[in-house]
């Protein structure tokens, strides 16, 4: 596989965590107030849409190669969103007291 698109590879695998990231609290705002049973089968179809997302546009980038490393990347980018909105949530809190005084 060509260097260029292993970075492409790698750049799209974390944008895609960070998507993943977005969609499942989306995802669970919506779900919570299911019961159980539609719960765990609207979740379960929603990984698998966004599994299948996933290798289809892998597909287009690198014929559908998925390496290991690519996977950790996605993870990367999910937890580093993750991390980064914990910040960004502590920040506008912050702010938004300010504005209120």
């Amino acid at each position: 596989m060509d260097y260029k698109i292993q970075i492409i590879s790698f750049i799209f695998s974390f944008l895609f965590g960070s998507f993943f990231y977005i969609m499942s609290k989306l995802n669970y705002k919506i779900v919570w107030k299911y019961p159980i049973v539609f719960r765990y089968l609207i979740t379960s179809v929603f990984i698998l849409d966004i599994a299948l997302l996933y290798i289809i546009f892998l597909y287009h980038i690198n014929y559908g190669i998925v390496h290991i490393y690519f996977l950790m990347v996605l993870f990367l980018g999910f937890f580093c969103t993750h991390i980064y909105s914990k910040k960004l949530k502590k920040i506008c809190k912050i702010k938004h007291k300010k504005l209120k005084d």
